[in-house]
This record gives C-alpha cells, sequence and structure tokens, in this order.
C-alpha cells in the first residue's frame, strides 16, 4: 500500500503545478495536515476499537467452531450495534460440490424471515391511504372465496384469520416436499377453501397463506408485480443488490448457498423450488440484511409512522394481544424486549433478533437443517449483553447434574402405563431389566436414568420428567416440561373388527385429492398414490380417531354408526373434510 505521507506530498505537487500560487498551496498545506491529523487520531482509534473487537470475533468464532468447517454446511453472522457492523463473517460451506465457503456476500433463501418485508409493503400502502387494516381483503381480492365471515387485512397480518396454512395442506393434497410449491399452488389452494379453521380474530394460528395474500395485494393495489415493488420501494433505494423476492424457480441466482441435512455421519441436498413470496422466498445476503437492520433502527428511531406501525401488536377478539406485528415477532429475552423473527425451509435456518433497548441486532443465516439460529442468536447476544440477558436456570438443567442413583424397582413399576401429554400425544412408560424406557407415540424408546425414586433425566429429550404421587403413595400423573399434570390413561381396546370399520376410499373435494384405508398385518394403513403408504395409529382416549404422519384424522359416523368420511387436522389446518366413496 502506497505511503500516506508520499500521497499527500504529491497531491500538492500536484495542485500547485494546475493553479501555480505558492499563497494556495501554503493554505492548502495547513489544510492538508489538519485533514491528516485527524486521519491519524481516527486510525489510533479504529486500531483499538478493532482490538477490542479481535477479542469480541475470538469469542465469536468459538460458537460457531462446530459450521467452521469444510466438510459441511454453516453459516452467515452479523452483529449490528449502535448502528454500526461490528462483526460480519462466514463459517464453512456455501456449496459442498464444488467447496465454495460461505462469505457475508453469500446468498441465502431466509424463509419467513421475509415476511417483515411483505409487513413494510403493507405499512407502506397504509401510510398513502390505499387501503386500510380493517378493508375486507375480498375488496381487494375477489377470488377468495366468501366463506360465511369477514376476512380483513389485519387478521392477515397477525394470523388471525382462520385460512388454512398452505405448507401442511398442499401436502395433504399430495405435493411432496422436495418438489415446486409455487404461488400459484397457493393461491388456488384459497380459492378452494371450504371452511375457516375458527372465526377471523378469535385465534392466533400462525399462516403463511396469509402473507401470500398480502402480497397478492400490494400487487393489485399498486398495479406491479410484488418483486417489482419490493425491487423499487426497499431493495433499490437501500441498496439491497443482491435481495429479491423469487417469483420464477428457475431463475439462475448468482453465489447462492445450497441448503443440506445431516444424513449419518454425511450431508445430503436439501432440494426446494419454492416461490410463496411475501411469506418466504426472499434470497439475500449478510451484508443487505446489515443495511436492512441499521435502516431499520434509524427509521424506528425518527418515528418514520410507517415503521413504528410495523410494531404494532395483534389483538383478538376477546382483547388479548398476540405478540405478533407486521412480520414481527414481539418478545422478550431476560430484562429485555426483543423484536425477531426466524425461517425455516429445506436445509436453511434463518434469524433477525433485535434487542431496541439495547441498540443491538443479530443476524444469522445457515444452510444446515440442524441451525438453531434463535438459539445461536442468543449466544452471541450474551457475549455483548452479559447479565441483561440472565434467566432463571431451567429445573431439567439442575436434574441433569443430579447423581444418578439405583432404581427403585418396587416404585418404578407404580409409574408404569401410558400418560396424556396432549392432543394426541401420548408416553408410555415400561421397566426393563430394572430400567425405565419411555417411549412417546411414532417414535423410539429411550432409557431414564434416576435421580431419585421420582425423578429422571431423558438424555434424548434433553428434559426431565417428575412422576407425582398421591396421599396413597400411587402413581397417577406426572410433570414434563411445561405440562404439570399429564394424567395417567387406560387405553381403548382396539380389534381387528373394529378397524374394518374404517376400510374404503375417501375423497377430498376441497383438496382434489384421494386416500385408501385398508388393513395389512392387523394394521390400519393409509394410501395415496404420490406420498405412499403408513399407518394409521389409534388414540388411546378417543374412539375413531387416528395419528399419521399428515396429521390426525378423525372418522365420522352417521346415526346408523356407519363411516361416512373423516376429518383431518394438524398444527395449522383444522377439518379438511373427507367423504367416503365406496
Amino acid at each position: 500500500m502506497p505511503n500516506k505521507g508520499f500521497l499527500i506530498n504529491r497531491f500538492v505537487v500536484i495542485f500547485y503545478a494546475e493553479h501555480k500560487s505558492l499563497t494556495l498551496m501554503k493554505v492548502t498545506l495547513k489544510l492538508i495536515s489538519a485533514v491528516s491529523l485527524i486521519f491519524v487520531l481516527l486510525l489510533a482509534q479504529g486500531s483499538c476499537r478493532r482490538t477490542e473487537n479481535d477479542s469480541t470475533t475470538a469469542d465469536i468464532d468459538a460458537v460457531f467452531e462446530k459450521y467452521n468447517m469444510k466438510t459441511g454446511p454453516g453459516c452467515a453472522v452479523a452483529v449490528i450495534h449502535h448502528g454500526e457492523v461490528v462483526h460480519s463473517k462466514g463459517y464453512g460451506m456455501a456449496n459442498l460440490e464444488y467447496d465454495i465457503r460461505i462469505t457475508p456476500s453469500t446468498v441465502f433463501d431466509i424463509a419467513s424471515v421475509s415476511k417483515q418485508f411483505a409487513g413494510l409493503a403493507i405499512s407502506t400502502l397504509i401510510e398513502e391511504g390505499k387501503i386500510a387494516l380493517d378493508d375486507d381483503i375480498r375488496k381487494y381480492l375477489p377470488e377468495v372465496p366468501d366463506l360465511g365471515k369477514v376476512i380483513t387485512i389485519r387478521h392477515l397480518v397477525h394470523h388471525t384469520s382462520g385460512l388454512r396454512d398452505w405448507p401442511q395442506t398442499l401436502n395433504v393434497a399430495g405435493w411432496r416436499w422436495d418438489e415446486v410449491f409455487s404461488f400459484q399452488d397457493i393461491m388456488r389452494m384459497v380459492k378452494n377453501q371450504k371452511e375457516l379453521d375458527f372465526e377471523p380474530g378469535e385465534k392466533h394460528s400462525y399462516s403463511n397463506t396469509g402473507y401470500n395474500l398480502l402480497a397478492a395485494i400490494v400487487a393489485k393495489v399498486s398495479g406491479k408485480t410484488f418483486r417489482e415493488w419490493t425491487d423499487e420501494n426497499i431493495f433499490t433505494p437501500l441498496q439491497m443488490s443482491s435481495s429479491h423476492f423469487l417469483d420464477d424457480h428457475s431463475t439462475v441466482i448468482k453465489n447462492p448457498a445450497y441448503s443440506y441435512y445431516p444424513s449419518g455421519d454425511e450431508f445430503r441436498k436439501s432440494v426446494t423450488a419454492l416461490t410463496a413470496y411475501g411469506s418466504s422466498s426472499l434470497f439475500t445476503t449478510l451484508e443487505d440484511l446489515s443495511r436492512w437492520v441499521i435502516h431499520f433502527d434509524k427509521q424506528i428511531a425518527s418515528k418514520n409512522p410507517v415503521y413504528t406501525r410495523m410494531l404494532e401488536d395483534g389483538t383478538l377478539n376477546d382483547g388479548n394481544k398476540v405478540g405478533y406485528a407486521f412480520g414481527l415477532s414481539l418478545g422478550k429475552e431476560g430484562k429485555l424486549n426483543t423484536i425477531s423473527h426466524t425461517g425455516g425451509w429445506a436445509g436453511y435456518r434463518t434469524a433477525i433478533v433485535n434487542f431496541p433497548d439495547e441498540n443491538f441486532s443479530c443476524i444469522l443465516l445457515s444452510n444446515a437443517a440442524d441451525f438453531n439460529p434463535y438459539g445461536y442468536a442468543l449466544e452471541v447476544a450474551k457475549l455483548f449483553l452479559k447479565d441483561k440477558l440472565k434467566t432463571e436456570e431451567s429445573k431439567t438443567d439442575d436434574v441433569k447434574d443430579m447423581p444418578t442413583v439405583k432404581v427403585n424397582t418396587v416404585f418404578a413399576k407404580k409409574c408404569t402405563g401410558m400418560y396424556q401429554l396432549g392432543e394426541g400425544w401420548y408416553v408410555t412408560i415400561t421397566l426393563e431389566n430394572d430400567q425405565l424406557m419411555t417411549q412417546a407415540n411414532g417414535e423410539d424408546k429411550f432409557p431414564m436414568a434416576a435421580k431419585s425414586d421420582s425423578v429422571y433425566w431423558v438424555d434424548a429429550y434433553g428434559a426431565s420428567m417428575t412422576f407425582k404421587k398421591n396421599k396413597e403413595g400411587d402413581v397417577n400423573s406426572l410433570r414434563y416440561r411445561w405440562i404439570d399434570d399429564a394424567k395417567r390413561i387406560t387405553p381403548l381396546p382396539v380389534t381387528t373388527a373394529q378397524f374394518s370399520t374404517y376400510t374404503g376410499t375417501y375423497y377430498s373435494e376441497e383438496l382434489a385429492a384421494q386416500y385408501k384405508v385398508d388393513l395389512a398385518d392387523g394394521k390400519l394403513m393409509i394410501h395415496h398414490m404420490r406420498l405412499g403408504d403408513f399407518e394409521l395409529q389409534p388414540d388411546p382416549v378417543t374412539e375413531g380417531l387416528f395419528t399419521c404422519r399428515i396429521g390426525f384424522i378423525r372418522f365420522v359416523k352417521d346415526q346408523q354408526k356407519k363411516v361416512t368420511g373423516f376429518k383431518l387436522s394438524g398444527g395449522r389446518v383444522k377439518n379438511i373434510q373427507f367423504d367416503k366413496k365406496l
């Protein structure tokens, strides 16, 4: 690098040759000397800051050491503190096929972290007077069916609409996770929905579908595609030159991180062809998102109404808050407020976690399916915010560190049996070779380490189980994580004759999907042309209720006790109707 003094002197000589004025040259020399002094002071300050950052960088590097290898996927991490990027670095590989490393300019699919940009678009149109939060969405999207209740833009923003979430719905309809899920597929699904999961405003149920409809409203009102609008109004003004919403899965993306999942001792490619813009499908970089976070914080500080509106919490019909604003989750960690969002699709795992009271943000973008972005964001935040993020240690952590004792087999026998943890969620405790074992429905058995007669640590779950005695010394319930009183249950007897009443072919008009149910080796099986065959496991408490890979299936009978169909429900879909045909 050229000597700085040499460059300054050369500038003066050139200046004199150009203007032929000694007086002007003397003034210029004094001015340059003053500027040079300031430059030196700033350089010294920068050196101090860089030394301080070197220590912090080493600490951050240690957090992500597991992913900083040449044989697996990794992550890109940025830290913004008081409006400055104090750390920006890639760890691990963006592409395992060609040995390409992750850098701050590597492009990731950030999945649901994308939603805040749809939230910004909607808030902008509100500020411009082009839409209102309480507008009926059918005012702009008449193709959405009239389901008997008004769904407003507000309902979509805060996930309180009752519309079915597309990932599970389309999967039930026959889409496989490794194929194209397009925006057009989602819109067709919405047009065919027959009933709401719940009355709008009654519940908060995260719905990607709602944010896809927000993108459709932006396009309808603006007369531009959602990609065009966001490019012109967000990404270009903020110089986020590597950012865009994918609206064609065949588009060539420069410098991308491919996504991977672990399989034994190796990694496999997690294939995706998703164009669910609005809810997902934003491709961007660590560098671009750093610009966004700094800009966002400045706009909040200046009380720009477009941005402050983005922090307005949703409210249910009963007045309760939902903790979700305009594509942003509102929460708390330790003593500090948080504004955040996470994302996950294929092998991508992403998060932006903002601590507004501390002017501190952490951005994590990963292409590893086993990566925990929010957890790692907190680990990084603790390096800077320290005691402010301290929380009470969990009881399960205390249990893990307790010494293991010999099993009291007399009391352990009282603990055996089946316990209900939630809807369709059961755990069976058995005593095998003086060792208590636990098995959740649909999972393997795992050993339980005795810490006392009634307290056990389950390493596979990363949590403890405590068996609760009544006055007589019998065990009728257990405590597990947040479930304080999981009751012991007596499973209903199930026979092959009962199973035979459910066999037949079932069809959903809403999804244009058909399933066949039959018996095989004493098991009730369900078949789909594209999804394959899987077992229906009977609920031990409720007759006619089964769990399977695609959700809960509740068979419906008429007054003559004849099976007429079934309703399928899952985490974010309720009661999709299938009618029995044969």
